[in-house]
């Protein structure tokens, strides 16, 4: 039987996980990055870091793995940032 929960958490933690790529993507094929906020990317890197401390604490895989994947689209940012900005 299908576990709904966690239908639902893969589901969440795919959305969430991909939340940075498209700018990411965009930025890199522009080469422009005047319009991201600097504040916005650290936010992005925080949020990765306090969550993936948790899923660790917590053990939760689904927790840990997602915000591992959005921190990388975070960092990817502040490297195009700093490259094109």
């Amino acid at each position: 039987m299908i576990d709904v929960a966690q239908v639902f958490g893969l589901l969440g933690s795919i959305t969430a996980a991909s939340l940075f790529f498209p700018q990411v993507y965009t930025s890199w094929k522009t080469k422009k990055t005047h319009d991201l906020a600097w504040s916005g990317i650290v936010i992005g890197l925080l949020n990765g870091v306090f969550w993936i401390v948790y899923g660790l604490i917590r053990l939760d895989p689904f927790i840990y793995v997602t915000n591992t994947i959005l921190f990388i689209g975070a960092f990817l940012l502040l490297i195009l940032k700093k490259r094109y900005g």
